[in-house]
């Protein structure tokens, strides 16, 4: 029987999760108390992580003036799915959404970059929760341009229907091309592991996609967090 992971070596791995989705490099980390009610865990446990987040180069931590993230040392590989698009496009039968927000923030770096706008532009963030079968299989955040994303604010039902890709196509004419998802393995952060019925640090798939059209605009960037024990991907190779 394999020991149980530490769990200050969970609360490193998630927070470093957390410092790569929404941070910039030089931005000061919450204090630890704040910390600790995040994450649900004692003062002795996030200095632990954060000891060995410091030890990795990831953060710095300054006597009387607080912890900063100092950046990633190597961005992740990206690949290519078939069928990415056309599965985007529709939930399967016994699918939907649970729509838990809409919202216009300002846009983080991992955001910015992605949609190719200024960092801190006004974008559209839309949060729901993934539902095959009246079981959460995934949590979702999709950010779109604010100009393409402000009519879908206004959007009632119809959000937990259907997608927001085949939204923008049937009915403002927003014709999506091309897309590129990312998958890596990940950890269950507090802030969406409740909707998702996990423990804190369960293993979850980490999946990044992003939309454009014919001319290569960014149209929608999502980070979407799924269940291992309930979903999987299916790749198909060809020659």
């Amino acid at each position: 029987m394999k020991a149980p992971v530490p769990k200050y070596y969970v609360t490193k791995s998630i927070l470093h999760a957390r410092l790569q989705r929404e941070c910039s490099p030089g931005e000061k980390l919450p204090s630890e108390h704040e910390l600790c009610r995040s994450f649900r865990v004692s003062r002795a446990t996030i200095n632990q992580a954060l000891t060995l987040l410091e030890k990795d180069g990831i953060i710095k931590r300054e006597q009387g003036r607080g912890t900063f993230y100092l950046g990633e040392r190597a961005r992740r590989t990206h690949g290519k799915l078939s069928g990415l698009l056309e599965s985007a496009m529709t939930y399967r039968q016994g699918a939907s959404a649970r729509v838990l927000s809409k919202r216009v923030v300002q846009a983080t770096p991992r955001v910015s970059h992605h949609l190719r706008v200024p960092p801190g532009s006004p974008v559209v963030a839309i949060e729901g929760v993934a539902v095959v079968d009246h079981e959460p299989i995934s949590f979702v955040v999709t950010y779109l341009p604010h100009d393409i994303g402000l009519p879908i604010l206004n959007e009632p039902l119809d959000l937990e229907e259907r997608t927001i890709v085949s939204i923008l196509r049937d009915k403002y004419g927003v014709q999506v091309a091309s897309a590129i998802q990312t998958i890596g393995a990940a950890l269950a952060d507090p802030a969406f592991s409740d909707h998702l019925r996990v423990e804190i640090g369960a293993p979850v798939l980490e999946v990044e996609r992003s939309f454009f059209d014919a001319e290569g605009r960014p149209l929608n960037f999502s980070i979407a967090f799924y269940r291992a024990d309930r979903y999987r991907f299916e790749v198909a190779v060809t020659d």
